[in-house]
C-alpha cells in the first residue's frame, strides 16, 4: 500500500452538489431515488401541460410490483384539503356559512365557551382547543388521544372530548388540530344529510374528476404499501394497524397524483365554487410564527423565489404527501411517496422523516432557473488509486482500503472521532487571551472549587459564574453522565467573530455523547454569555463507503450511515490527496 501522509482538506458549501448547465428535475429525483430517499410518484403541471411525471420504487416491494401513475397512496393530512373544500362548498351551498358558531351543529362539543369558536376557526387551526389527536404539544398532552384498532363513532369520540376546555382564545394563535378537522367531517355530515365519503364523493371528486379516490373501505385497488428505508440499508414493510374511524376528515383518504392535480384545476379555476367562495378560502390567513409561513382555510400559504405557493403536506407511518400550487404561474406539484425514516427508533434528530419538501422546494427552484442541490448518480468503476493512508491533520487520520468491489474510508480505529464528527475533536487554536479563558473555563469544571472565574466576565456575566451556578452546573453534568457514560475530553473546535466580539464553541466528549458550549466574549475580552448549545448522539460510524460518481469522484452517503451529513470526495491523482466537501455545521472552518 501507498503511504500517503498529505493533509486531506475539508471545504464547506452551503450547496456542495450543484451541477454545471442546465439541470432537470429528471437529475434532482434520479439522486434521491439512487440512494433510497425517495419512492413514489411525482406529477409536475404547468398550463395544463405535463412537465414531468415519473413514478419510482415499488408499490408493493414483497411482491414487485412497482409504483406507477394510477397507484393509489395514502394522503394523510393532505385530506385536509378535500375536507376543506367540501366545508366551502357547503357555504357556496348556503347550507352553513365559514363564520358559523361549532357549536350551532355540535351542541356541548366541549365543556366551555364556545360562542366565538367558528367554523373557520376550525378550518385554520386557531380553535384554540385543548382536545386533539395524534398531534401534542405542552399544553394539550394531557387531551391528546392516542389512537388505535378500536372503531369508534363520531358521536364516541366527541362525547370521550366534551369534558375539555380551550387553552386559548378562538381565533387568537395558529395551533395544528387534528381534532378540529375531524369535527369538520361531523359537520359536513350534519349540513349535508349524508355521511361525509358519500358527499365528498358526489360534491367534490365526481365533479373534479377524481376518480380514484376514496377511503379506505372502498378502495377499487390495492393501494401502495408504506415502508422504512430512509436512514438505514434495509427497506421494511409499515404495519400501521389503526382503525381509520378515529381520523375522518383530518387523514384516511387515498388517491394518486392525477386525482389531486385535477383536485387542484377544479379548485383554483372556480370550477368547483364561485371565484368569492375560494377568496374566502385563501384569503383568510394567520401567521403561524414560523418564519414567512400563514395558513390558510385549508392550505399553508408561503413564497417561494417570489412566488405565492399554496401547499398541504401530509406524514404517516410509511407515507408523506404534498399538493401544492403557485396561482400567478399556474404551477400544480403533487408528490406521493412511500418511504420514509423510521422515527421511531431513537436516531439523530437532524435525520429528514423524508425528502418530500426538499424535492419541492428544489423543482420550484429547477423550473425558476436555478441551480439546485443535486445528489451525484452512482457511476463508473471503483479504482484502486485512493488506496492508501491520508491525513486530516497531525493527530487524525484515514485509510481508504479495496475490500471485493467496494472502496471503504475508516477513521483511525485508536481515535475517537468518526469522518461525520471530526471537526468536534479538532482543536482550534489560537494565540488570544479568549482562547485561554476557554481553556481555563473548561478546566475549571471538573475542579471543586469554580470561583474566582467571574473575573474574566463582564457585569452582566459575573454574578452567574459563583458556587450555586457551579453546583446547578454540575447537578446537570452528573445527569449527563448517567445517561450517556463518563466524561473523556474536551476541546474548542470553532472561533467566530461577530459584531459585537466573539464565539467560541468548546465541545466535552462523554461515552456516548458530545456536549456543544459556547462562550460569547464583548469587544473588551470579557465573557458576555455563556450557553450549553445542544447534546449529540456520539457518532460510531467508523467506516464508509466511497460510491464512485465519475472519474476520480466518489460520494459519501450519509443519511444512509444514519443521518449524518453526505461528502463528496475528490481523488486528485497528481499530488494523491482526497478533498472532501461537506455542508454539515460541525465541519464549519
Amino acid at each position: 500500500m501507498k503511504k500517503q501522509a498529505i493533509l486531506l482538506i475539508i471545504i464547506i458549501f452551503v450547496l456542495i452538489f450543484r451541477q454545471s448547465g442546465a439541470q432537470s428535475i429528471s437529475d434532482l429525483v434520479d439522486g434521491y431515488f439512487a440512494y433510497n430517499r425517495f419512492w413514489g410518484n411525482i406529477l409536475v403541471i404547468q398550463k395544463g401541460k405535463v412537465i414531468f411525471e415519473k413514478s419510482y420504487g415499488y408499490a408493493d416491494k414483497e411482491k414487485n410490483i412497482q409504483n406507477d401513475s394510477p397507484t393509489l397512496f395514502y394522503l394523510a393530512s393532505v385530506t385536509k384539503t378535500l375536507t376543506a373544500a367540501a366545508i366551502f362548498k357547503l357555504h357556496e351551498e348556503g347550507r352553513l356559512s365559514v363564520y358559523d358558531r361549532v357549536d350551532k351543529f355540535i351542541p356541548g362539543f366541549i365543556n366551555d365557551n364556545t360562542d366565538s369558536l367558528t367554523i373557520l376557526n376550525l378550518l385554520n387551526h386557531t380553535s384554540g382547543m385543548a382536545a386533539n389527536l395524534a398531534h401534542s404539544d405542552d399544553f394539550s398532552k394531557e387531551t391528546t388521544k392516542h389512537i388505535d384498532k378500536s372503531i369508534v363513532s363520531m358521536e364516541q369520540l366527541i362525547d370521550s372530548y366534551r369534558d375539555t376546555k380551550l387553552k386559548s382564545k378562538p381565533g387568537l394563535r395558529f395551533d395544528y388540530n387534528n381534532y378540529g378537522y375531524i369535527l369538520l367531517a361531523y359537520i359536513i355530515e350534519k349540513a349535508s344529510g349524508t355521511d361525509y365519503i358519500s358527499y365528498l364523493n358526489k360534491s367534490i371528486f365526481s365533479e373534479a374528476g377524481m376518480t380514484g379516490t376514496t377511503d379506505q373501505k372502498n378502495l377499487p385497488v390495492q393501494p401502495a404499501s408504506g415502508y422504512f428505508g430512509i436512514g438505514t440499508e434495509e427497506i421494511i414493510p409499515v404495519t400501521y394497524e389503526i382503525s381509520p374511524s378515529w381520523l375522518i376528515g383530518a387523514t384516511g383518504l387515498y388517491s394518486s397524483t392525477y386525482d389531486l392535480s385535477r383536485f387542484i384545476k377544479a379548485a383554483f379555476s372556480c370550477s368547483l365554487f364561485s371565484r368569492q367562495t375560494l377568496n374566502l378560502m385563501l384569503d383568510t390567513c394567520i401567521n403561524i410564527q414560523k418564519g414567512n409561513l400563514f395558513w390558510t382555510a385549508g392550505w399553508q400559504k408561503s413564497e417561494i423565489d417570489g412566488h405565492d405557493f399554496y401547499s398541504h403536506g401530509g406524514s404517516s407511518e410509511g407515507f408523506s404527501t404534498l399538493a401544492g400550487y403557485i396561482p400567478d404561474e399556474d404551477i400544480s406539484i403533487i408528490i406521493l411517496s412511500n418511504l420514509v425514516k423510521d422515527y421511531t427508533k431513537d436516531g439523530l434528530s437532524s435525520v429528514n422523516f423524508s425528502f418530500v419538501d426538499d424535492i419541492t422546494r428544489n423543482i420550484i427552484g429547477i423550473m425558476h432557473g436555478r441551480n439546485v442541490a443535486c445528489l451525484p448518480l452512482p457511476k463508473g468503476k471503483v479504482s484502486s488509486d485512493p488506496v492508501g493512508n491520508y491525513s486530516l491533520d497531525e493527530n487524525h487520520f484515514l485509510n481508504v482500503s479495496l475490500k471485493h468491489d467496494s472502496l471503504l474510508l475508516t477513521t483511525d480505529p485508536a481515535d475517537n472521532f468518526s469522518l461525520f464528527d471530526y471537526n468536534l475533536y479538532r482543536e482550534k487554536n489560537d494565540t488570544t487571551n479568549n482562547y485561554l479563558i476557554c481553556k481555563e473555563f473548561t478546566s475549571s469544571l471538573l475542579l471543586p472549587e469554580f470561583g474566582g472565574f467571574g473575573k474574566y466576565a463582564n457585569e452582566k456575566m459575573r454574578g452567574t459564574f459563583n458556587e450555586e451556578f457551579h453546583s446547578s452546573l454540575m447537578n446537570f453534568w452528573e445527569k449527563v453522565i448517567s445517561h450517556d457514560g463518563q466524561y473523556l475530553s474536551s476541546n474548542i473546535y470553532e472561533r467566530d467573530v461577530k459584531d459585537y466580539g466573539v464565539e467560541y464553541k468548546l465541545a466535552c466528549h462523554f461515552e456516548r455523547s458530545d456536549m456543544i458550549m459556547q462562550l460569547s466574549f464583548n469587544e473588551e475580552g470579557l465573557v458576555s454569555g455563556f450557553f450549553i448549545l445542544k447534546i449529540l448522539p456520539k457518532c460510531n460510524v467508523k467506516t464508509v463507503n466511497l460510491v464512485p460518481a465519475g472519474k476520480d469522484k466518489y460520494f459519501i452517503d450519509g443519511y444512509r450511515n444514519g443521518g449524518y451529513e453526505d461528502f463528496r470526495v475528490k481523488y486528485d491523482r497528481k499530488s494523491m490527496t482526497l478533498k472532501l466537501e461537506g455542508d454539515n455545521e460541525v465541519y464549519k472552518n
